[in-house]
């Protein structure tokens, strides 16, 4: 074992020592300060591989943490506009339904109330036409005065007022043209009150029973929709990277729950105010989820793709030694045979690369494969 050690060891000394002769027998210059010199087959051989620098567009990401919610433009709290008794329920929590599906069933007398003044309505305005027509034809065989014509207008133009109000307030509570458009005779009072949904989505709540008095205030809410194919996250975006976020520009997120899956949206809006305590900005995010998969309330990750673009030197990883170090430095070659050893200071990993942020130059070449071999040699001459 002892002997190959040795054996490697003047092998390498044979090849890497030829810094006193150059390749054809012929004297060198002095060595630079951390020049190395070699055998050119070892280049010629693929011992030692070289690659040029190169200049790499860098993209600047900002990366953050948020949380999925409802899209609120994409919500909606149904509540009853009348009183009454739930008769029926159509849908429960986590069925999908489409705009205009019945919600529920609910027994209204003052829908009672509301129809039975249409149809009265409309009698009248039947009354008032009849006998409007009737005053005309008197006025023209001069049977009648002119005041009285003009009373039976003006009964006439209030029932026709009438009638369009009462109908306003049925078609606003989902009575349909159809209906009320019949002939009188077919009209009849009507107190079942179809609650609908105004939006397409998801019910997530659901707060009404059978028998339950509901309706008359606003602010109770018998169901929760809620069109879960697009929501927003909000995230926090410290200070120093605002520069870099502004609205509409894209996003990634991530969720632990879909490891292998990435959901794509947009910046939606920036805050106006910093947080005191963290130093962050809210932002929101509108997110596409078609699949339903992305969750409100649900833990997510973002990545920001900013705008702003930063051309950098970049170089290979195996090129770079003493990574994580004081003094990270890379081989540059000189020629096939001679090589420098060059102090760098490193900036972002960009997959299998590292940006050099000082250090080498845009036409500089540096050693890849074989340049641990560089590196015994100079650790040789460096305990030398």
């Amino acid at each position: 074992m002892r002997a190959a050690i040795k054996l490697g060891t003047l092998f390498l000394g044979g090849i890497l020592g030829c810094h006193q002769s150059d390749p054809h027998g012929q004297a060198d210059s002095p060595l630079l300060p951390g020049e190395l010199r070699v055998h050119p087959d070892l280049v010629r051989g693929g011992q030692i591989h070289i690659e040029p620098v190169q200049t790499t567009v860098e993209v600047t990401a900002v990366r953050t943490s948020g949380k999925a919610a409802f899209n609120q433009e994409r919500l909606s709290y149904v509540s009853s506009p009348l009183v009454g008794r739930v008769l029926e329920i159509r849908a429960r929590p986590g069925a999908h339904v489409e705009a205009g599906q019945i919600l529920a069933v609910i027994d209204s007398p003052e829908l009672a109330t509301a129809s039975s003044e249409f149809i009265k309505a409309r009698a009248d305005l039947v009354l008032a036409q009849r006998t409007q027509e009737l005053a005309r034809q008197l006025w023209d065989a001069k049977a009648m005065a002119r005041k009285d014509v003009q009373k039976a207008e003006d009964e006439l133009l209030k029932a026709t007022t009438e009638v369009r109000r009462d109908r306003e307030r049925l078609l606003s509570l989902g009575i349909p043209d159809a209906v009320l458009d019949r002939p009188l005779e077919a009209l009849h009072v009507q107190s079942l009150f179809n609650l609908t949904a105004p939006i397409g989505g998801t019910v997530v709540e659901r707060t009404l029973t059978l028998g339950q008095i509901v309706g008359g205030d606003p602010a109770q809410h018998l169901y929760v929709l809620a069109d879960l194919s697009e929501l927003w996250v909000t995230a926090d975006v410290y200070e120093k990277d605002l520069r870099l976020v502004h609205p509409g520009e894209e996003v990634s997120i991530h969720a632990a729950a879909w490891p292998q899956e990435q959901f794509l949206g947009h910046i939606d809006y920036v805050g106006d105010t910093v947080d005191t305590n963290s130093r962050t900005v809210k932002v929101r995010l509108t997110v596409a989820n078609g699949r339903l998969l992305l969750k409100p309330e649900m833990f997510v990750t973002a990545t920001i793709q900013a705008p702003a673009r930063n051309t950098a030197l970049t170089v290979p990883a195996a090129a770079v030694h003493g990574e994580g170090s004081a003094q990270p430095y890379v081989f540059t070659a000189v020629d096939d045979h001679r090589f420098l050893r060059r102090p760098v200071s490193l900036g972002a990993r960009m997959d299998d690369r590292i940006v050099i942020v000082a250090g080498l130059a845009a036409d500089d070449r540096v050693v890849t494969d074989g340049s641990l071999l560089l590196k015994a040699e100079a650790d040789r001459q460096a305990n030398s």
